[in-house]
Order: C-alpha cells, then sequence, then structure tokens
C-alpha cells in the first residue's frame, strides 16, 4: 500500500483512539483488557490534536494510506507521533480544558449500569484520572521541553515508517530551536525498547529507565537511521 506523512487534524482523532487500544498493552492489542477502551486514546493520543495548539504547543502527524478513503478511519491512518514542543506548558493547557470533563464522564465510582461495568485496566486509568495525572520528571525535561508518542498498527511495522515519523518530528522541533525529545515507554515491550535504542535513543540521567532521550546532533537522518 503506497502510504504518506501528513499533518494530523482533529478529524483523525478516532483513528488515533483506535490505533492507541489496538497497540495499547506493550505493543499488542488492549481490547480484551477494557470496557472503556476509549480510556487509552484520551490519555496519550487524543489531547495532542484536540487542545488549542497555541496554548498546547502540540504537534502531530499520521501515516496515511493513499488508496484508502479518505474517512480518518483506521482503514485511511495507520500510525501516529505526537508530542509537544513544551510539555509544562502541555501539562497546564490539559489540567485547565482537558481531564475536568474527563472527570466528570468518567465519574471516579461506577453507576453500576450495564454500560458502565469497568475492567481492572478501566478502573486504573480511571483511578488516575482522579487522583491527578502525574506530571513531567524535572530530569526529561532538563534534557528537552519537547516529549512525544508514536504507535504504528502492526501492518505496516518493520517497514520504517518510524523512523520517518521521528524524522518528521525531529525536523518540526529543530526548526523551533529544540536540540532534543523524550518519550516514556511500557517497560514490558522489548521490541519498542530495541527499536528506540536502534534509532539512537538514550537514558536519561536520573530518570527510571523507561524514559529515553533521542539527542538530535546524534541523529542520523531518516536513511540512516
Amino acid at each position: 500500500m503506497p502510504l504518506t506523512i501528513r499533518p494530523a487534524v482533529p478529524a483523525d482523532a478516532p483513528a488515533l483512539s483506535r490505533i492507541c487500544l489496538l497497540t495499547g498493552d506493550a505493543g499488542q492489542s488492549a481490547e480484551s483488557l477494557h470496557k472503556h477502551g476509549q480510556l487509552l486514546g484520551l490519555f496519550w493520543a487524543l489531547p495532542y490534536v484536540l487542545l488549542p495548539s497555541e496554548r498546547a504547543h502540540t504537534w502531530a502527524y499520521v501515516l496515511a494510506d493513499d488508496t484508502a478513503p479518505d474517512d480518518h478511519s483506521t482503514d485511511a491512518v495507520k500510525g501516529y507521533i505526537l508530542g509537544t514542543s513544551n510539555t509544562r506548558a502541555y501539562e497546564a493547557a490539559a489540567d485547565a480544558e482537558w481531564w475536568p470533563p474527563l472527570r466528570a464522564r468518567f465519574p471516579s465510582e461506577s453507576s453500576g449500569d450495564a454500560d458502565d461495568e469497568r475492567t481492572e485496566a478501566d478502573k486504573r486509568y480511571i483511578g488516575w484520572l482522579h487522583q491527578g495525572v502525574s506530571p513531567a520528571l524535572d530530569t526529561c525535561l532538563a534534557v528537552s521541553p519537547a516529549h512525544m508518542h508514536i504507535d504504528l498498527l502492526p501492518e505496516v511495522q518493520r517497514r520504517g515508517w518510524g523512523r520517518k515519523l521521528i524524522g518528521c518530528a525531529v525536523d518540526h522541533l529543530r526548526a523551533q530551536g529544540i536540540g532534543a525529545l523524550w518519550l516514556g515507554m511500557d517497560g514490558r515491550n522489548a521490541d519498542a525498547r530495541i527499536f528506540y535504542e536502534k534509532l539512537g535513543f538514550k537514558g536519561i540521567p536520573g530518570a527510571p529507565d523507561t524514559h529515553v532521550a533521542l539527542y538530535f546532533e546524534a541523529w542520523k537522518g531518516v536513511e540512516l537511521a
């Protein structure tokens, strides 16, 4: 399938949410773990395309199938990279505009109705929501104000598209005078760790080993990474 990287738009939100769910269990599908599968996208993807970018300093790109109808579904959108150039500004925007409506949408206690049945994984996410989402570590922000998330459907993995998406992020951030970015990963996802190490990501001093950074001076480019 011919694929193209383009900037994400709000209409892509359903596809981003779906991809987040299909890769949400250490790179595998998390569908069986959730009754409220939308929670993963609401945490890890949708704020980056739905919060006002002028306040959250967000950016996002999607990998799109040129042969599929441009309906913003997972038939058309096969992966994404998204993030912010200013993590603290993003956190402030999310605290003010994103999390409060979700706390009302997902009360801390289930209503007991059939449509509010919750799995243990759902309860964990809703607990995070009401306890307050942890801010980024100062040790990570000492490396860069910018962080990212990336997910691709299995059908487009191991074909070089992950590094191309990261290349888009590097170019975007370099244009803003930023020289590095960082991310947090699921420690169970060994394939992701191998992928990041291959591209030159390094551990962050003082941070857990699930947090890694890419220093752009070490970036070899899309073709050589």
